[in-house]
């Protein structure tokens, strides 16, 4: 008799047994090049019947990189039931050597199995009867495959979430950027998030002394596990900023030349603003990396009306000032005119749905005001320009999309150069050197608007 395939712990059940007895997982890159057009065939899983598989790639240059992706679908040919379809979204540790060693030096992967697994169980049971939405994919599978030098490589690791694509779900343009309809359903369903994860972080700290001492320990590793964010970023985005000090000194910018220059002494104060005191009674979990990319859209009417989001990828949620989530969006995924007519009316908007979302979980926000965010806008705009810029150039710079190839061997461990950086460091410090911030006049716009509205708005 078959095993029928139609519930989420089916699916669960499927996945979990097709890369486990197959060993898929090694042989993504293996499928998607050498059998792209026809596939495999098993037919020794009897329990299922005839499986045909095929695998192709799941993004594009530019669109990720602490992942290599992949869709698998799978032809499910049973003689009692018929055929059925089915199919995955799949993360894997990325091939180029030095992409994996920074990956795995920050358990990135894991830290985003961790949040499927068991954060996002955690959130529904302790919030089951709000009526607010986690807008996240089902995840089918995982597993962490761990380095062994001379023996295991990571290629093991994977993750396997819905096919959003194939659920009608679609990724927005990241150059035309977020029109407001989509501002509005992003905005939405990250302050669903941000209410949901607020609400858990008030619950795990100790009303007497304020420390996070009441985690749960499915969730410690949130606390307890760094993520880039806490030390490489300074080094990274201080070597940045002199590739933004050439730029604006090409297009004689002198004005923003100076204003720049002032933060390169201090960048660690500037970048590093995110930890549970100074998010204040905003504390949350945040996405981490919430831009266009991150996020896909199901619509009616084409592609102009969407009417609900997925956001994907938590590869370093951490905890901070939902502002984080909201500036990094909205620098790195609007267009100047857009934040020239609306950005005042769109944090507003933010601000408005996190509040009502806090009422039917007990939290008024009475010692927290418009005000008062609008205030920490200002304090934050610095680091997330900063970190704004660099998303642009590495994904909108067309010389640098175009040389994001993997490399065919895979990380060894990571060893110190003689400047005290790790090879990750000294690879990215290396790859803003030897390319210019941008090649092409609408980047250049775009950067350079954005620096014009962050220094107007710490003028003010």
């Amino acid at each position: 008799m078959s095993c029928e395939v139609k519930s989420l712990s089916d699916r669960q059940a499927f996945w979990k047994t097709l890369f486990e007895e197959k060993k898929l997982a090694y042989q993504l890159a293996s499928l998607a090049t050498k059998h792209e057009d026809h596939g495999v065939t098993y037919d020794d899983m009897t329990q299922y019947g005839q499986i045909h598989v095929k695998v192709e790639s799941g993004s594009a240059l530019g669109d990720n990189f602490q992942s290599d992706t992949f869709i698998v679908t799978v032809r499910v040919m049973q003689r009692d039931s018929g055929e059925k379809t089915l199919s995955t979204f799949i993360k894997v540790l990325p091939l180029d050597s030095l992409l994996r060693e920074s990956v795995c030096k920050y358990h990135v992967h894991q830290r985003e199995i961790n949040m499927y697994q068991d954060f996002f169980i955690l959130l529904r049971e302790m919030h089951r009867d709000k009526p607010i939405p986690l807008d996240v994919p089902d995840l089918y599978y995982s597993h962490i495959e761990d380095i062994i030098a001379g023996e295991t490589d990571g290629s093991g690791t994977c993750t396997l979430l819905e096919n959003l694509k194939a659920e009608g779900y679609l990724m927005a343009d990241k150059v035309e950027g977020a029109d407001l309809r989509h501002c509005h359903m992003a905005l939405t369903s990250l302050a669903h998030y941000h209410a949901l994860t607020l609400s858990a972080v008030r619950k795990w700290k100790d009303p007497a002394t304020g420390k996070l001492s009441q985690v749960p320990s499915c969730a410690k590793f949130l606390v307890e596990e760094k993520t880039m964010f806490d030390s490489d970023i300074v080094p990274i985005i201080s070597g940045f900023s002199v590739s933004i000090v050439d730029f604006l000194r090409e297009i004689k910018r002198n004005d923003l030349v100076e204003w720049i220059t002032l933060f390169t002494s201090r960048m660690s104060e500037v970048i590093l603003v995110d930890t549970l005191e100074s998010s204040g009674p905003l504390g949350c979990i945040l996405h981490g990396d919430y831009w266009i990319n991150n996020m896909l859209f199901k619509y009616v009417e084409g592609k102009s009306k969407p009417v609900s989001l997925k956001m994907v990828d938590f590869q370093t949620s951490r905890i901070g000032h939902p502002l984080s989530d909201v500036l990094y969006f909205l620098y790195t995924s609007t267009l100047p005119d857009l934040r020239d007519k609306h950005m005042l009316v769109l944090l507003g908007y933010y601000f408005k749905k996190l509040t009502t979302d806090l009422l039917p979980l007990g939290i008024a926000l009475d010692d927290y005001t418009w005000q008062n965010f609008l205030e920490d806008y200002k304090k934050r705009s610095l680091m997330w320009m900063f970190m704004g810029v660099m998303n642009v150039y590495i994904t909108q710079n067309k010389e640098v999309v175009s040389k994001s190839k993997p490399a065919e061997k895979v990380a060894e461990a990571g060893v110190m150069g003689e400047s005290g950086m790790n090879q990750v460091e000294e690879s990215i410090k290396n790859m803003m050197s030897s390319h210019k911030l941008s090649d092409n006049s609408v980047l250049s716009d775009r950067i350079l608007r954005l620096i014009d509205e962050v220094k107007t708005l710490n003028d003010s």
